[in-house]
């Protein structure tokens, strides 16, 4: 650390005091902070590896990062659920700029890096935020180190796109709210920040980013104290440009929105804050269940192991919205009761109701997430009460630290009351010790924190005053860091290498354009409901086994995978391939070119399946039926996927007359987009793809445009000629390559006006 660092003012202003606490010397004090909880991801030695991290976020960017450097825009994944868009997926990142990071330098070290430089994005957004509202670094620095090691900010290390999407909100509040205000050059800069949040791919927070934005543009409204017509035309220019700029993210993704089975947005009211959820803002452990891997998770939900905003930083947003008369400190408290209440889901009866009223509202998916825009707004009104205690008169200021003593007194006696209650009604797999201990090292944490404001509020000199706030800021920090055990295990990261001897008993190999693995139920219900102790032996497993997106990091075809926007004609297929546990129908399963198998006796190894079917066929006589029947027909025990296909009555005149016939498929070449064949027919016949149909997919025969058939319920088929013929389907995704044009005459737009604009 610098003696620069170091320096303290000599005079006797408050001022000067509140202005050693500079964005540099914060950005330093919250990379230490970072260091010190994370030295082993930082330095290179190990990785994190808990849940989405290993099964998601990792084989994303691995997938990503391979067609990188293969030259191609990731616009279709081949290897995941017989096919299905992914740069249209959103959260895959692929066009997000900080992307590049981990897509030059070693995976399996920057990926975890980049997650803790989003971190660091975290509090130096929100200390830059509170600073810019408050006008008190000290406020800053509090609110900063709040944000960034929450429970709800640490959970999301395990999400690349949740943590980037993060980082950038404090950015995106701050300057569209100025764009909205100033203009100029204002509006330019919120463009970009509204766009890297935009293009890091979290639909839910960046919504209610958007929402906290639309509440403070209503409040400025309502004050009137700038001129409201400029107001509305800034605030929709910043939207314009925003959108434009991620048009070519935007685009894809609506357009697989609109075929996916989340169309309508749909609610889950699962995975809801338990109705005894908020007692854990004061007892972070209660009713908690501990994992095998340490880890503490309630047994409601399991999207967040911890939503704690620190007992001190709570209890001067309570202050704040108590005693303070600002229209924004208000609105902000009331936009906090209103989102703990939706948290609670069903339970809480308002989130029910609300969506019969407005259904978009099931776009947040499960009630808990609700809980992301308290935890941005908690250290917000914490910088609040902090400004206006340490900015106080004499007697002001005592007022204010009677109140806080209250408020103190309140939240003892609270712990006391979820400790007793714990006591006499311990949950199921809670352990009444560990609660205890919770809510007693908070309670010290919050007499501890009380003094140490007392202190600072004295009439004492620059010394104690910048110890004193100092170590407030540390004890936030240590609050935080210490409320649970580590939420994001590291193991050594030689896990993610590749070429470890994982698959070397696949026999045959599934590739892409021969064959593909499946597993079983019972393998993929063990897997979901079970946490080995050791993280990485654990996900040795799901690689070996290719659970989840595993599959991605070694680039093996399989039948499923885990992401949030699926075809709906496919995960009917695939859903309807498991009768019973530990089988699958087997015509089905030959058709989707299945060739390993999880074993019946042991769900950690494979068995191989011989009858499975290449994934391109030719020559079998087409059944056409009306696509309410198509499934049904597929399923009946009489299918027989070599004799057969389905296809759609209305595309009966598309067929070209094709019927049974004697077909050869003499060659095949794959590609993620693109596909080429060989054939050779005796007659007309339908060239058929055990590829998942989707609209961008486009068919020529002998460079000629051919028709696409859905085939199966939810594959594809050529019709072709007799005699020898190329069949190629490519994939050409024009709502990507018209966002793609409008993002960047959008960019040029803001290069332009930016050289303009003084």
């Amino acid at each position: 650390m610098s003696v620069r660092f170091l320096k303290l003012p000599t005079g006797p202003s408050d001022q000067e005091l509140d202005a050693w606490f500079s964005p540099g010397r914060f950005a330093a004090l919250l990379a230490l902070l970072i260091l010190v909880m994370f030295p082993d991801v930082l330095l290179g030695g190990r990785t994190f590896i808990l849940r989405d991290f290993g099964l998601f976020g990792y084989p994303l960017a691995q997938y990503f990062r391979d067609s990188f450097w293969r030259g191609e825009i990731p616009l279709w994944n081949p290897l995941s659920n017989c096919g299905l868009p992914f740069l249209a997926q959103w959260n895959t990142l692929v066009l997000y700029p900080g992307s590049l990071f981990y897509l030059l330098l070693p995976l399996e070290w920057s990926l975890g890096v980049f997650n803790l430089l989003h971190l660091f994005l975290c509090g130096l957004g929100m200390y830059w935020l509170t600073w810019n509202w408050t006008g008190s670094r000290r406020a800053a620095t509090i609110a900063g180190l709040a944000f960034a090691f929450n429970g709800f900010t640490l959970n999301c290390l395990m999400w690349p796109n949740y943590i980037a999407s993060l980082a950038w909100m404090p950015f995106v509040v701050l300057t569209v709210e100025r764009a909205w205000r100033l203009g100029g050059r204002h509006l330019l800069t919120a463009a970009l920040a509204g766009a890297m949040q935009m293009l890091s791919g979290t639909p839910e927070i960046i919504l209610i980013t958007w929402l906290l934005l639309g509440a403070f543009w209503a409040l400025q409204l309502w004050q009137g104290e700038i001129n409201r017509l400029a107001v509305v035309f800034r605030a929709g220019l910043a939207v314009l440009l925003v959108t434009g700029l991620s048009a070519a993210q935007l685009l894809p993704f609506l357009g697989l929105l609109h075929f996916s089975q989340r169309e309508s947005g749909q609610a889950v009211e699962e995975w809801a804050m338990p109705i005894t959820g908020w007692a854990n803002f004061l007892v972070p452990l209660f009713r908690m269940t501990q994992s095998s891997v340490g880890v503490f998770f309630q047994s409601d939900q399991r999207i967040t192991s911890s939503y704690y905003c620190g007992i001190g930083v709570t209890a001067l947003a309570v202050l704040a919205a108590w005693h303070s008369r600002e229209r924004r400190v208000r609105w902000l408290a009331v936009i906090t009761a209103i989102c703990l209440v939706l948290a609670l889901g069903p339970k809480g009866w308002v989130y029910s109701a609300l969506l019969k009223i407005f259904p978009p509202l099931g776009f947040m998916r499960f009630p808990i997430k609700f809980v992301m825009l308290p935890v941005f707004i908690v250290p917000l009104l914490a910088a609040y009460a902090v400004r206006d205690y340490l900015e106080s008169p004499g007697e002001a200021r005592a007022r204010f630290w009677r109140s806080g003593l209250l408020v103190g007194v309140l939240f003892v006696v609270g712990i006391g009351l979820v400790i007793g209650f714990a006591s006499a009604r311990p949950g199921v797999d809670e352990s009444w010790a560990t609660t205890a201990m919770s809510g007693l090292t908070r309670a010290a944490f919050l007499l501890v924190t009380l003094g140490l404001w007392f202190v600072v509020g004295r009439n004492l000199g620059m010394r104690p005053k910048w110890g004193g706030v100092l170590a407030l800021a540390v004890l936030t920090w240590l609050d935080l860091a210490t409320h649970a055990p580590r939420q994001n295990p590291s193991v050594d990261r030689s896990v993610f290498r590749s070429g470890l001897p994982l698959h070397a008993r696949l026999n045959p190999r599934p590739a892409l354009g021969e064959s593909r693995a499946l597993l079983s139920l019972e393998a993929i219900l063990a897997h979901r409901l079970k946490l080995l102790p050791n993280p990485a032996n654990g996900h040795l497993i799901h690689r070996a086994t290719l659970y989840a997106n595993a599959n991605l990091i070694d680039g093996l075809p399989k039948v499923d995978g885990f992401f949030a926007l699926e075809l709906p004609a496919e995960r009917a297929v695939r859903y309807a391939l498991y009768p019973t546990t530990n089988t699958c129908r087997e015509a089905l399963a030959d058709f989707l070119s299945v060739s390993q198998f999880t074993a019946a006796t042991n769900l950690l190894e494979w068995t191989a399946r011989p009858t499975f079917m290449p994934m391109v066929t030719a020559g079998q006589e087409p059944v056409f039926l009306d696509e309410t029947n198509t499934l049904a027909a597929l399923l009946a025990p009489t299918f027989d996927p070599r004799a057969t296909v389905l296809l759609r009555s209305a595309d009966a005149a598309l067929a070209g007359g094709a019927h049974r016939t004697r077909a050869q498929i003499t060659s095949s070449r794959w590609t993620a987009h693109q596909i080429t064949v060989q054939v050779a027919a005796e007659a007309p016949c339908l060239v058929v793809f055990s590829q998942t149909y989707y609209e961008p997919w486009r068919a020529q025969v002998d460079g000629q445009a051919a028709p696409l058939l859905r085939a199966n319920h939810a594959f594809q088929a050529v019709p072709a000629p007799a005699g020898q013929h190329e069949v190629v389907l490519r994939y050409q995704d024009r709502q990507f390559q018209m966002g793609a044009g409008i993002s960047l005459l959008t960019l040029a737009g803001v290069v332009v006006g930016w050289r303009r604009k003084k």
